[in-house]
């Protein structure tokens, strides 16, 4: 008897713990009626009832506010005791009962003269604010601790300490601001110490997620930025702030500034000489520097003959066959299947200032993913190769020495970018673009035809599909090159339309109408463009030669960091639609060019700290004994 009355029990506070939860007990009226005491009681009262009631006509009719309830309440409310005074006050005066708005800080940015009229009258008159006030919202109290992240760039104290040295730099700007306005009209520009540290943490988050790969460098650039800011600066900002905050209109992003050197055009081609680096020394940077002999191409092919076309894929690291001319009897450019891979390269995270014991994280800028959690992110239908063998390179196209071109103008430079993509017979080149410098002015863009059945253009990276091959017109000996304008339809603007080269060496003939050989190139990783196109060209600027990696090479900066890091530009920007945009050869041009120019005016300044002139006829001159000239140049020191 005593189970079986434990059971009951049991399954009575179960029934009542199950009712309670799905309100089935509120139907029920409560067994001690008014005189139960209990805390937000499961059953039925009167009072509930009640209220309900009086909450669901609370908009149509007064009522005596809950402070000066009668008897009639029950007992087991809890009271509230008014002064007598304020009590027959408020029986004798009704109110309508309304909801209290939650509190709001004063915003100091919000000043009389930002405000709308019917505002300002509101707040005068001590009367709630429309509706189109009301819905602003207080912004979250927040301290000066990173915000968490699920993809941190960097640990938790490094990010704390970068964060507190901007902050610092605001105070600074904010406290001299204060001190200029007084209390005057300007005074709406002056941030409190809570929209200071806001402002701080919207900074670092933006860094931390938006530039994660290059955070170290595009915080600390951010950093000094503001260290060397003036207070009429940061009186600009903070006006465009307020006039973006309050729809008085949008700050336009702000065009990047020119580079002065301080030399004209053709001073300036003049000194990009002394950046230059003869072939000998480029030869430790994987360019090639001499054309392969015929009997070393001869046995490339052999090689490659007796190794049945094997191959090792250039992204999945998997042996593979190729097929040029496909093969009989499936039409295949390859064989063993789809080729699984990470398209981006792998990098690792900076530890902490001091910290040399913990292991370094490594991860894809493709997915973000660790290094080694998974094969790839991206399947692509064949797997592909490359070749950095001169002779073999040479048994597909061979190289060629830039030759003598006297209608190449003295005074001119060329910064090009070539774009490749993967056939049967390797990387070959598939675009060349060539801007003037340091002008800019486009002297060629063509697309290329190239040898073998490609079998990936290597669109995310080239922008080249296979689609702009098909329908390209094609180039013919004593046609112009340049490209077609497409005339606008409906909303889309006039666009160009490329026109197609037949051949690697058409492309190569055309490039050298527009250079000679003591003319300077400028790319970033020359190498592998001049490698693309097989030519050998003694007077070469590379940017990746210009701005080393810091850990030296072969790690390098990509040209989309350089441009950011050095220049504040972005460039090789994703479409949010399409991903498969890939570069524009045209873009990387004039980047590495616009990077060449900033190496040219440091350097010249450095010069000119050193007693380096500019003569009565233009020349560079170095100073006194120092001076030497580049042969051919008489005069013009070098």
């Amino acid at each position: 008897m005593f189970v079986i009355a434990i059971t009951t029990a049991i399954a009575i506070v179960a029934f009542i713990i199950m009712a309670s939860s799905l309100g089935m007990l509120k139907s029920l009226p409560c067994p001690a009626g008014k005189s139960c005491t209990a805390f937000q009681c499961l059953f039925k009262h009167e009072e509930d009832a009640q209220a309900k009631a009086s909450h669901d006509n609370i908009t149509a009719a007064p009522e005596v506010p809950l402070a000066t309830s009668t008897q009639q309440d029950s007992p087991r409310k809890r009271q509230k005791v008014l002064p007598v005074s304020q009590a027959a006050k408020a029986v004798a005066t009704p109110q309508v009962q309304a909801v209290s708005p939650p509190l709001k800080h004063k915003d100091p940015t919000m000043s009389a003269q930002s405000m709308e009229p019917s505002l300002l009258e509101a707040q005068k008159a001590k009367v709630p604010k429309p509706a189109v006030a009301a819905a602003a919202v207080p912004k979250k109290i927040e301290t000066l601790n990173a915000r968490h992240l699920g993809k941190a760039p960097a640990k938790h104290d490094m990010r704390n300490k970068l964060l507190r040295l901007l902050h610092e730099h605001y105070v600074r700007l904010n406290t001299e601001l204060k001190k200029e306005t007084k209390g005057g009209p300007e005074a709406a520009l002056v941030l409190s110490d809570q929209e200071l540290i806001t402002k701080a943490l919207d900074e670092e988050e933006y860094h931390a997620v938006k530039k994660l790969t290059i955070y170290n460098n595009a915080f600390k650039n951010r950093i000094m930025y503001y260290k060397k800011m003036k207070l009429a600066q940061w009186k600009e900002e903070r006006l465009a702030s307020v006039k973006k905050e309050y729809g008085t209109g949008e700050p336009k992003e702000a065009a990047p500034k020119p580079i002065e050197t301080g030399l004209t055009p053709e001073q300036e081609v003049d000194f990009l000489h002394r950046l230059s680096v003869d072939l000998v020394t480029l030869q430790h940077f994987g360019y090639i520097a001499t054309v392969p002999k015929d009997e070393d191409i001869e046995k490339a092919k052999k090689a490659v003959e007796a190794s049945g076309n094997f191959e090792v894929c250039d992204r999945c690291t998997r042996r593979f066959a190729v097929f040029p001319g496909r093969r009989e009897e499936d039409g295949a450019l390859a064989s063993n299947g789809p080729c699984v891979h990470h398209p981006g390269k792998a990098y690792y995270l900076d530890r902490t200032p001091g910290d040399r014991l913990s292991e370094r994280t490594r991860k894809y800028r493709c997915c973000h993913q660790s290094f080694g959690d998974t094969n790839g992110c991206t399947t692509t239908e064949n797997h592909v190769f490359k070749s950095t063998d001169p002779a073999r390179l040479a048994s597909v196209v061979n190289f060629v020495e830039t030759p003598p071109n006297p209608n190449v103008p003295k005074d001119r430079a060329v910064s090009f970018d070539c774009e490749m993509g993967y056939t049967v017979y390797g990387m070959e080149l598939i675009r060349i673009t060539a801007v003037s410098w340091p002008a800019g002015e486009e002297l060629l863009d063509v697309l290329v035809l190239p040898v073998g059945e490609y079998i990936d253009l290597n669109t995310r990276y080239s922008g080249v599909r296979p689609e702009d091959l098909a329908e390209a017109e094609r180039w013919k000996p004593g046609d112009d090159h340049r490209p077609t304008t497409l005339p606008s339809t409906g909303d889309l603007p006039p666009r160009r339309k490329l026109k197609l080269v037949p051949s690697p060496q058409a492309a190569r003939d055309l490039f050298f109408t527009l250079i000679a050989p003591d003319t300077p190139v400028i790319a970033h990783g020359a190498e592998n463009d001049l490698t693309a196109l097989r030519v050998v060209h003694p007077t070469v600027i590379d940017t990746v030669l210009l701005y080393p990696h810091k850990k030296g090479l072969p790690i390098r900066n990509s040209l989309k960091y350089l441009m950011e890091a050095m220049l504040d530009r972005k460039i090789q920007v994703d479409d949010t639609v399409d991903k498969m945009q890939g570069h524009d050869s045209a873009e990387d041009a004039r980047a590495a060019g616009d990077l060449v120019r900033l190496k040219v005016k440091t350097e010249w300044e450095d010069r000119k700290r050193k007693g380096w002139t500019i003569d009565s006829e233009g020349a560079i001159q170095p100073p006194g004994a120092d001076a030497w000239s580049m042969p051919g140049k008489k005069g013009k020191a070098h």
